[in-house]
């Protein structure tokens, strides 16, 4: 007979362990993100990957209680938060207090009586242990972890989560993440930007700025107006300069929106979802935002965990990824988390000076180049939690949280996130900027050349080259009966070839 598990069968001759083998237990319904199962015979290896399973060895078998296999999801599995939370939840406090009493200076004994009391908050009856070692909560080899870690005198543990039992990411220490945080990166683009002109960095920003702000209206499918996208812009070009607050989010928000009568401007009152209506406008979500009665608890930690990450001094582009997904994961306003949520990523960016003062990152059109992609991180982070959310439709059409659902917006593995932004970031050293950089040279370049065969004002010139070089290095003949009708054949030739010369790469 084949055994399934939240809808995944699992392997031949395996049986589940750990957070699987619990959930299973205790007939939880959680959104597990790393399934786990234990093969009933020796492999080639300690660990095999077979579709969404990791086998264990056989070697690695654990006797059949629900404290053995809570030990090995903390030894052996990715750590979740949410659902180890759960489980702790579920856990008979009496049987949890007398296996970590019967060794209580054990690694795992101490790890899971500090996860216990600092996600529940509620403390074991259980003395404080003497004076010894204070062993790290998660392991820096498989973990980024907090620089500074705090010291729980109570179980002895360096409590190195880089968040608070309120709001806390975890983040995987990848080939790829490893890469990137020992990478140049940040000095690459001093790099680049050494010895070009301020008035040359100034237009390159500005060109980058519009891109920018176009690109992150256009992701929410959206066509507004120049002066809204100018509007917008202006408050991206000034990202970094004020502190991160509740105020401060609905002062961009008021910005961002313009006309509040139909949304309210800030903390939203009401629920909101992501996804469709039916014919009737019932609602279908895809995804429910946190309960509009638990923003102001969330968001305050919100905000705290933004101080906490800058204290610690974290890697710029991390805190810059979980300070922007976890406030689009909670989505606490009404209209424009999207808009918000890329505005955090660059203001995280300038405030931890990662590029010179007066220079823009255009994420958001890198951002738009891996659309698919960014929205496929987006929804293997939120589609789980649905099965977490009890609701009902109301009279107009929106929908009501029926249960609790405050630690779904607690808890996030941000791995994949700063992967992904820190793509993002590099293709934006790499690629964008150097590009727009020798572009602006080129043009002023192929400029300067053309104010040598004929005067003509500045703006006609750089019209010209502009069409010129959106035609594939010629002056097409609309363009030229309805603009450019007093230069001659010969003057056109030259000018074409300068364009040709100069501007080759971009045409």
């Amino acid at each position: 007979m084949t055994f399934s598990f939240q809808n995944r069968e699992l392997p031949h001759e395996c049986n589940l362990v750990g957070f699987s083998w619990l959930l299973e237990h205790f007939g939880l319904i959680a959104p597990l993100r790393a399934f786990s199962a234990i093969s009933t015979k020796r492999l080639s290896s300690q660990t095999i990957q077979k579709n969404s399973w990791l086998i264990f060895d056989s070697a690695y078998r654990v006797e059949n209680s629900t404290y053995a296999h809570l030990e090995f999801a903390i030894k052996h599995e990715v750590i979740d938060l949410l659902v180890l939370k759960l489980i702790l939840k579920q856990f008979p406090k009496e049987e949890l207090t007398y296996y970590i009493s019967t060794n209580p200076k054990r690694i795992l004994s101490k790890k899971i009586w500090f996860y216990y009391e600092f996600l529940l908050g509620e403390e074991l009856p259980l003395e404080d242990l003497p004076v010894g070692k204070y062993d790290d909560l998660l392991d820096d080899k498989k973990y980024f972890t907090k620089k500074y870690p705090l010291k729980s005198k109570r179980h002895k543990i360096n409590n190195n989560l880089l968040g608070t039992a309120h709001i806390c990411p975890i983040i995987q220490r990848t080939k790829k993440l490893e890469e990137f945080v020992t990478s140049t990166l940040k000095t690459d683009v001093s790099t680049i930007v050494n010895g070009i002109s301020k008035s040359l960095i100034r237009r390159a920003s500005s060109f980058l700025l519009l891109a920018d702000t176009q690109a992150s209206f256009e992701i929410e499918g959206e066509r507004v107006t120049r002066n809204r996208i100018e509007n917008w812009g202006k408050i991206i070009n000034q990202a970094g300069q004020k502190e991160l607050s509740l105020k401060e989010i609905e002062r961009l928000h008021s910005i961002l929106l313009e006309d509040s009568r139909f949304v309210k401007i800030g903390l939203r009152d009401d629920e909101v979802f992501l996804g469709d209506r039916d014919r009737e406008n019932r609602p279908i979500p895809e995804f429910i935002g946190a309960k509009s009665s638990d923003l102001n608890h969330l968001m305050s930690h919100w905000v705290e965990l933004n101080s906490f990450l800058m204290n610690d001094e974290i890697d710029p582009v991390f805190h810059a990824v979980v300070v922007a997904f976890s406030f689009v994961y909670i989505h606490p306003l009404e209209d424009g988390n999207g808009r918000i949520h890329r505005y955090l990523l660059h203001h995280i960016l300038a405030q931890r000076d990662f590029y010179p003062k007066g220079l823009i990152f255009p994420l958001s059109s890198v951002i738009l180049d891996e659309i698919e992609k960014y929205r496929d991180i987006l929804v293997t982070h939120t589609k789980p939690l649905m099965s977490m959310i009890e609701w009902k439709e109301t009279q107009n059409g929106n929908v009501e949280i029926l249960n609790e659902t405050i630690d779904l917006y607690r808890f996030f593995n941000a791995t994949e996130s700063c992967e992904f932004i820190y793509e993002a970031v590099k293709k934006v050293i790499k690629e964008t900027l150097p590009s727009e950089l020798n572009y602006l040279n080129a043009f002023d370049r192929a400029s300067l050349a053309i104010n040598n065969i004929v005067a003509m004002p500045n703006n006609m010139v750089k019209m010209l080259i502009t069409f010129m070089v959106q035609n594939g290095g010629k002056l097409s003949k609309r363009k030229r009966e309805k603009y450019f009708e007093l230069l001659s054949d010969d003057e056109i030739g030259l000018i074409e070839k300068i364009i040709r010369r100069e501007l080759e790469d971009f045409i």
